[in-house]
């Protein structure tokens, strides 16, 4: 990924060629990249593996069926899973404004990979200002219409239930139930409740199982199989996996991964 010190979008807009940079990155598995903002809003999809990106508050995965917008100036960090080969493309400024000031997660389409590719130095070598406009304002709309997927969560800031919060984060295979998840809480089972439905918008039940799913996807995004990654997260078989996925994202543990 390129210094953002050295990047050509935090120059002056009159002086960008284009208002999208694209990039291709293969980082080593698990390099991380700890707190920082760019002067540029960021598209980020992935050819092949996974990342998890914070944000104040949130946790967002990304996997190849998706893509995912960082805004200018969004405090974020990432750190990448195994088997990753990484599309970046860094938007300018004044081109963001038009994209959102909020990060989003959305469904990856044909098209709008085809775009996102397009946007790569070699692939735009040889075309007009003109006609690399129309690539680059189509790329806008399709990221307008795309669909957002619910692949982030939020992170309870609350120190009675954060380091639990963090070890399902890290691996909710070992948590055994919910019960036993919140027996060590510092406070009533109660008030764990009531914090975690006030930070997170969820009871506990229902956050364990998002982290359940973030979690795998990551691990099916390096390549491990459904069975495999169902039965080291504790489930009995591999459909009561794909039941539980399928009944929080509506969609397939494979759907995510190809």
């Amino acid at each position: 990924m390129t210094n953002p010190k050295h990047h050509p979008l935090n120059a002056s807009c009159e002086t960008c060629v284009s208002r999208y940079v694209g990039e291709t990155v293969m980082p080593a598995s698990g390099e991380s990249y700890g707190w920082h903002a760019h002067d540029f809003g960021q598209l980020i999809s992935a050819a092949s593996g996974s990342m998890y990106v914070g944000t104040p508050g949130r946790i967002l995965l990304l996997s190849p069926a998706m893509t995912l917008w960082i805004p200018p100036d969004v405090a974020h960090w990432m750190r990448y899973g195994s088997n990753n080969e990484m599309r970046y493309v860094d938007v300018r400024r004044d081109e963001a404004e038009k994209i959102g000031s909020e990060c989003r997660i959305m469904a990856m389409t044909p098209l709008l990979s085809a775009l996102i590719s397009e946007t790569m130095p070699d692939n735009g070598a040889a075309r007009t200002n003109r006609h690399n406009d129309i690539l680059h304002d189509l790329l806008r709309h399709e990221l307008a219409a795309a669909p957002d997927v619910p692949l982030s969560i939020a992170v309870p800031q609350d120190y009675r239930i954060r380091r639990l919060a963090q070890a399902a984060l890290d691996d909710p295979g070992v948590v055994e139930s919910v019960d036993a998840w919140l027996a060590d809480a510092p406070a009533s089972r109660k008030t764990i409740e009531r914090l975690f439905a006030a930070e997170t918008g969820m009871p506990p039940s229902r956050w364990l199982r998002h982290a359940r799913v973030l979690h795998a996807i990551s691990r099916l995004a390096a390549g491990e199989k459904v069975s495999s990654v169902a039965f080291d997260m504790g489930y009995a078989s591999s459909s009561a996996f794909s039941y539980m996925f399928r009944r929080t994202l509506g969609r397939s543990p494979t759907e995510f991964c190809t």
